[in-house]
């Protein structure tokens, strides 16, 4: 009997930003470091610059990002994520 193994389905959604993350992950880790101390950068200016480096994206996209960004600095799993793929 010829059985393939059935590779489970992708339940993971957004896959454009699966593909751009590290790079966003990259491009606001300094920003999002430095709003610890001091709001300097409202989510509005990291959406906008998102959105400058992925025109792709949509603006939920985009929000996405960026609170996973946030989230994974608070819990300090950012740097550690960009050391492992660098």
């Amino acid at each position: 009997m010829n059985t393939k193994p059935v590779s489970p389905t992708e339940r993971r959604e957004y896959p454009q930003v699966r593909e751009i993350f590290l790079q966003a992950c990259a491009l606001l880790a300094p920003i999002v470091a430095a709003n610890e101390q001091v709001k300097t950068f409202s989510n509005f200016a990291m959406a906008h610059m998102v959105q400058d480096h992925f025109p792709s994206l949509s603006s939920s996209e985009v929000h996405i990002v960026i609170v996973t960004v946030e989230k994974m600095h608070r819990e300090e799993r950012l740097h550690a994520l960009l050391n492992k793929k660098s």
